[in-house]
């Protein structure tokens, strides 16, 4: 189970976030709502991701807490804002987040952008260079199986893609059977070695 820092100051969002991320064990999730309750546990705890809202109201903003946070460790962070503000944008891209997400958002985008910055953190991690003809081929894949070969290659079994996407197994599987078929990939290691070696999180729309 991979495990979440959350850092926003509205009650009500944070609890459905977390609600939401903690059903079917997709993540375990520790909830902050100012820099110092964030400092506290980032400091005393390993996480795999941070998801923080830009617009705090606080002493310090999102992208302040998460330019103080990267001189500490690196982790993959999406950011969550009501706007899409340039200056913000501007702002936080020197933090080098993984992706933004606008509110409201629906609960497959944001498990679908934590599984795709997880898998480009880990390609950047080990120095994954893109191949560009693997990119292309990603407009072979309809919106939904780009959402099952992403959730596959977060490393979740038939019943897990099926129960986070909300669909049957037996519609993981076809899907499954037509990525293979479309990308010429046999195996789950082939496929998930594609997934790394594309621009998914800039394509996926």
């Amino acid at each position: 189970m991979i495990e979440i820092l959350l850092i926003e100051d509205e009650f009500i969002i944070a609890k459905d976030i977390k609600v939401l991320l903690s059903k079917n064990n997709f993540a375990l999730v520790h909830y902050a709502r100012n820099y110092d309750s964030a400092l506290d546990l980032f400091v005393k705890n390993s996480y795999d991701l941070i998801i923080s809202d830009i617009n705090l109201n606080g002493k310090k903003d999102g992208i302040e807490i998460i330019t103080e946070f990267s001189k500490i460790k690196k982790v993959p962070v999406v950011y969550l804002t009501a706007y899409s503000d340039l200056d913000f944008i501007k702002r936080a891209e020197r933090t080098m987040p993984f992706a933004y997400i606008l509110k409201p958002f629906n609960n497959n985008q944001l498990k679908t952008t934590i599984n795709l910055a997880l898998l480009n953190f880990n390609k950047q991690s080990i120095k994954i260079s893109e191949n560009e003809e693997n990119t292309s081929k990603l407009e072979l894949l309809t919106i939904r199986e780009k959402e099952v070969l992403i959730t596959l290659s977060s490393g979740k079994i038939t019943k897990e893609i099926a129960e986070e996407l909300n669909i049957s197994n037996h519609t993981v599987e076809q899907h499954k059977k037509n990525i293979r078929k479309k990308l010429n990939l046999t195996t789950v290691g082939e496929l998930i070695n594609f997934t790394i070696s594309t621009q998914l999180l800039k394509l996926f729309k």
